[in-house]
């Protein structure tokens, strides 16, 4: 009886009738649903179909990967070794350096090499950019304590084998700051072209933190160092003896 006399009621009181009427205005309307025209039924189908896409359309769009490190660089040393005998001149190498915005110090990273023909030895580094800061942080705590000063982190090149040159104050190192890569090279890298490597650098077996050297801000040593330096113990003590 309750449901005829609802039914009989139902278009004197909502002559236009909205389906969002029964469910927000009359409690368990859910049994009377069967009573409501066709049309309306499928107007409330129409409805809920409507929020469920705006809302969809609404979603937040799903976070990057979170970046693994440990992954990058496997990656990166496998391409090193490949890409490094093909550049026997090592005009696509270059040894990698890492400071701190207006620090004095410049802290050895590793070695990138970029693929001959391909990849220019600057591009090979931007290219690792994210890998090689993140390496050197770990290798160099100072730095790693710059960056949590919000103090940005420099990439600085010199030419590959070179170490024992800037150590002495001999090579200057080159900044990488106005370096951009080209449209091209980062469409190819992203494709997943192999176009640069790096041989990250390692702490010594006691624990300590890999090479640095204290240079003036622009990366060109004023004087060399009056010392000379020894590959191996017979070396140093070959050396000793002309002393």
């Amino acid at each position: 009886l309750t449901r005829m006399v609802f039914a009989a009621l139902l278009p004197a009181f909502v002559p236009a009738f909205d389906p969002a009427f029964v469910p927000a205005f009359v409690p368990h309307a859910a049994p009377f649903a069967g009573l409501l025209p066709a049309s309306a039924r499928a107007s409330a189908v129409v409805a809920k179909a409507a929020k469920r896409k705006a809302a969809a359309g609404k979603r937040k769009p799903a976070k990057p990967a979170a970046f693994d490190l440990k992954k990058a660089m496997l990656v990166a040393m496998r391409a090193h070794q490949d890409l490094w005998r093909l550049d026997p001149q090592r005009e696509c190498s270059r040894d990698v350096y890492v400071r701190a915005d207006g620090g004095s110090r410049f802290f050895f990273a590793g070695k990138a090499v970029g693929a001959a023909g391909r990849c220019d030895a600057a591009s090979a580094v931007l290219l690792q950019k994210r890998a090689i800061l993140e390496h050197a942080r770990l290798l160099h705590p100072e730095l790693e304590q710059m960056h949590r000063l919000s103090r940005p982190l420099q990439l600085w090149a010199a030419p590959a084998d070179s170490e024992v040159s800037v150590a002495r104050k001999v090579q200057a190192l080159e900044s990488l700051e106005g370096a951009r890569l080209s449209r091209a090279m980062r469409e190819d890298a992203d494709a997943g072209a192999t176009l640069a490597g790096f041989d990250p650098d390692q702490p010594e077996s006691d624990g300590r933190a890999g090479f640095s050297v204290r240079l003036p801000e622009d990366g060109v040593p004023v004087a060399p160092l009056e010392v000379r330096f020894a590959s191996s113990v017979a070396e140093a003590e070959a050396m000793a003896a002309q002393e």
